[in-house]
């Protein structure tokens, strides 16, 4: 029996490759796209390094939640979930990168980073959005996630774990990361995605980006356990413990799905300017619609249909190729969050007045509403009246000021070589950075005290 993964030169290899044409792709991207500020090089960065250190504080919460209660089954693949965190460091780095470019003004993923725009806001959002505090909590974030995940990490894999007073203890730093996780999490969900539009918000999109990481970790999952049971590893795990995991991964697709249709649902009922600019602005660029659509297609119509089965979670094949799938489909999950609002561009040979409507976005159409209150006027009024004549010179006028706003805005979001090179060099950090911490030790705990539940786990009829 193989007891430790054995982190090979030729692996990696493989991984510096990856990393490289990541290191391609920024500076293709940094070339080739200048406009903006460099805004689709800046987005990308943003968007890989959100979506894998998401998956990394997810890992350690799920093993927190499993020694909170008593989830025995985990306890072969452990060290998997726990592994994921490996990434949170080299976020860190990334995470610097975009503060200091906060501060030296060098990207615009933030509007309200701008002094000008800054002064648009609203007295409660000038505060929570000041350069300073935003900083702190961004830095808050990352130090809790690593010295306290830390922490919790060593002492679930404590070896000693079987002791009354140690097994105690893991289960207090289980806790202990599980109220971090959920403030933390909800927060920095807000702080790094939801305010690269300062105007827009979603009170539930902590939970919509915690679905997210939590479909992206078990696809991972799968994943991993898979291939290291090709390479001899891991032979106790079988196709039981694939299928739990396999039932979390469908069972949070679905959560996600109910997450995303409630905001969008929500806000499309409310009809409120600030709620529906959000996906009035994305449907009218046809890359956005598309991504919007093919996202829902890979996380949860596929999901729906090939993995609800039991017999496709108990199938590694099937299960491997719905975990990419998935993997693909929460990439453009945060795709569609982050790349537009930076790429978002006013042009030049437009007026100063569409400029300014562009910029403060305060002429979103309620077109519902409007065609309603239109209708009802028509319909108060009686044909040949002055009224009649007045209301249709303000409606075309009201026509040719959107018409003339749609024209101030262009994108210069993209999704292409680019897009696939520098996620391909983040994906290759991710691996490096996981099998690094995966080969630290032991492929499990033989002194776990759940370990034979873990062994003798049958799912069989379940």
């Amino acid at each position: 029996m193989l007891e430790k993964f054995e982190f090979t030169d030729k692996l990696k290899k493989s991984f510096y490759y990856m990393i490289g044409a990541g290191v391609l792709g920024l500076i293709l991207a940094f070339v080739l796209y200048p406009a903006n500020m460099h805004s689709r090089f800046w987005t990308n960065i943003l968007l890989n390094a959100y979506y894998f250190v998401g998956i990394g504080i997810f890992g350690i919460f799920f093993v927190a939640a499993n020694q909170l209660g008593y989830g025995g089954w985990i306890t072969l693949i452990k060290r998997v979930f726990l592994s994921l965190s490996g990434f949170i460091k080299v976020g860190a780095v990334f995470a610097l990168l975009i503060i200091g470019g906060v501060w030296a003004h060098y990207h615009n993923l933030y509007s309200w980073a701008d002094p000008a725009y800054f002064k648009t806001l609203a007295n409660t959002k000038q505060t929570f959005f000041n350069s300073s505090f935003w900083t702190v909590r961004v830095l808050l974030y990352f130090v809790l996630w690593i010295f306290v995940g830390g922490a919790v990490i060593k002492a679930i894999n404590s070896k000693n774990i079987n002791e009354p007073t140690v097994y105690k203890r893991s289960k207090l730093m289980a806790a202990l990361w599980i109220v971090i996780f959920a403030v933390t999490e909800s927060f920095v969900s807000w702080d790094m995605i939801m305010c690269t539009d300062a105007h827009w918000y979603s009170t539930l999109f902590g939970w919509y980006n915690f679905a997210s990481y939590g479909c992206a970790a078990f696809a991972f999952t799968i994943l991993l356990i898979i291939y290291m049971k090709s390479k001899g590893y891991m032979p106790q795990v079988n196709e039981n413990h694939i299928h739990d995991v396999g039932k979390m991964m469908f069972g949070f697709s679905i959560l996600w799905t109910y997450l995303w249709f409630d905001q969008f649902m929500l806000q499309w009922y409310g009809n409120i300017p600030e709620d529906t600019k959000y996906w009035i602005k994305r449907f009218d660029v046809p890359l956005f619609k598309f991504t919007i659509f093919f996202a829902l297609l890979l996380n949860f119509v596929a999901p729906l249909l090939l993995f609800i089965k039991r017999s496709a979670k108990r199938n590694f094949k099937q299960a491997a190729f719905i975990a990419v799938l998935v993997i693909i489909g929460h990439y453009f999950d945060f795709f569609n969050m982050t790349m537009y609002e930076p790429n978002n561009a006013i042009k030049k040979e437009v007026s100063a007045e569409a400029k300014k409507e562009a910029a403060m976005a305060t002429t979103t159409a309620l077109y519902a509403q409007n065609k309603a209150e239109d209708k009802t006027a028509v319909k108060e009024e009686k044909p040949g009246t002055d009224a009649v004549a007045e209301k249709a010179e303000s409606k075309s006028e009201t026509k040719g000021a959107v018409k003339e706003e749609e024209a101030a805005i262009q994108t210069y979001a993209g999704f292409g070589l680019v897009e696939i090179l520098i996620f391909t060099g983040f994906l290759g950090g991710f691996l490096l950075m996981f099998f690094n911490e995966f080969s630290k030790d032991t492929l499990f705990n033989e002194n776990d005290p759940y370990l034979k539940e873990s062994l003798r786990l049958n799912v069989e009829y379940a």
